[in-house]
C-alpha cells in the first residue's frame, strides 16, 4: 500500500470524524434547548419563570390525550421512567430539527466523490425516502397506533383486568409504531435499487406477489402486539397497495432503460469484428 493511498484514507477518516463531531455537537446543543423550552415561549423574553411548564411535558400529555383509550391509567413503575420518556422525546424532536444539518454534513462528505448526475439521483432518493417515511409515520399516528391501543384495551377489558399500563411501555409502543411504520414504507426504494442493479426484475416482482403477501402477513403478525388480525391487516393492506404501485412505476421506468445484456453483446461483437479485421 502506497504512502499516498494511506494518507488519503486518513484524510477521509479525519474529515468524517470532524463532520460526525459537528453533528453530535449540534444535537447536544439543540437537545438542551428543547429540554429547557417552556410551553409558553413568551415567558423567555419576559423573564417570567412562574408556573414554568416544559414544552416536552405538554407534548407527552398531548400524545396521551390523542392516543390513549378512555378509561386507561398510566403509571410509572420506576423513578426514572418519566425522565427516560422526556429524554427520548427531546432527542427525537432535536433529531428532526437537526436533520437538514445532518443531511448537509453527509452530503458535503460524499459530494467530492460523486458526479453531477449522481448528485441529482441522490437528492431524488433522499426526498422520496423522507416522503415515504413521513407517509408511514402519519398513517401509524392516525390509524395504526390508535387502532392497536383500542383493540388491546378491549381485549384487556374482557378479561376483567384493571387497565393500568406502564407509561414507559405506552410511549415505547408509540415510538416503535411510528418509527417502524415509517421504515416499513420506505421498502419500495429498496426494490427500486434492487431492480436498478439487476438483482431483481419487474417480472420477478410480479411473480413474487403471492409470496410477498404471505411473508408480509407473517412478519406483521409477529411485530404487531395486537393478538387480533386488526393491526396486521391495517399494516399489510396499505403496504401491499404500495407494492403494486411500485411495480407499475418500475414497469414504466424500465421501459426506457437499455438492455445491458444486449449492450454487452453488441460491444463483444464489435470487439470480435475489430480483431478479425486486424488478423485479416
Amino acid at each position: 500500500m502506497s504512502d499516498d493511498y494511506s494518507e488519503g484514507i486518513w484524510d477521509h477518516l479525519e474529515e468524517l470524524t470532524s463532520r460526525l463531531r459537528h453533528i453530535v455537537y449540534a444535537l447536544l446543543i439543540v437537545m438542551l434547548i428543547v429540554m429547557s423550552l417552556p410551553s409558553d415561549l413568551s415567558k423567555i423574553w419576559q423573564l417570567n419563570f412562574t408556573d414554568y411548564s416544559f414544552m416536552v411535558t405538554d407534548l407527552m400529555q398531548l400524545l396521551q390525550s390523542a392516543l390513549l383509550p378512555e378509561g386507561v391509567t398510566l403509571i410509572a413503575f420506576n423513578w426514572l421512567d418519566s425522565f427516560y420518556i422526556y429524554f427520548v422525546i427531546s432527542f427525537a424532536i432535536s433529531f428532526i430539527i437537526c436533520l437538514p444539518y445532518i443531511a448537509y454534513q453527509i452530503y458535503k462528505f460524499i459530494a467530492p466523490a460523486i458526479y453531477e448526475n449522481e448528485k441529482r439521483v441522490l437528492f431524488t432518493f433522499v426526498t422520496l425516502f423522507v416522503l415515504l417515511f413521513l407517509l408511514g409515520v402519519v398513517y401509524a399516528y392516525f390509524v395504526l397506533v390508535p387502532a392497536t391501543f383500542t383493540v388491546l384495551y378491549k381485549f384487556v377489558y374482557q378479561t376483567n383486568v384493571m387497565p393500568f399500563y406502564s407509561v414507559k411501555d405506552f410511549f415505547e409502543l408509540i415510538s416503535f409504531g411510528l418509527f417502524g411504520s415509517g421504515l416499513f414504507y420506505t421498502f419500495p426504494l429498496v426494490l427500486y435499487l434492487l431492480v436498478q442493479v439487476d438483482l431483481l426484475s419487474v417480472d420477478d416482482l410480479k411473480s413474487m406477489r403471492r409470496h410477498i403477501f404471505v411473508a408480509l402477513s407473517f412478519f406483521t403478525a409477529i411485530i404487531t402486539p395486537d393478538p387480533t388480525p386488526v393491526s396486521m391487516l391495517l399494516m399489510t393492506i396499505p403496504f401491499y397497495i404500495l407494492y403494486e404501485l411500485t411495480i407499475l412505476i418500475l414497469g414504466q421506468l424500465m421501459k426506457n432503460k437499455p438492455d445491458k445484456v444486449l449492450e454487452e453483446g453488441i460491444v463483444a461483437a464489435e470487439e470480435f469484428l475489430a480483431r478479425k479485421q486486424q488478423i485479416g
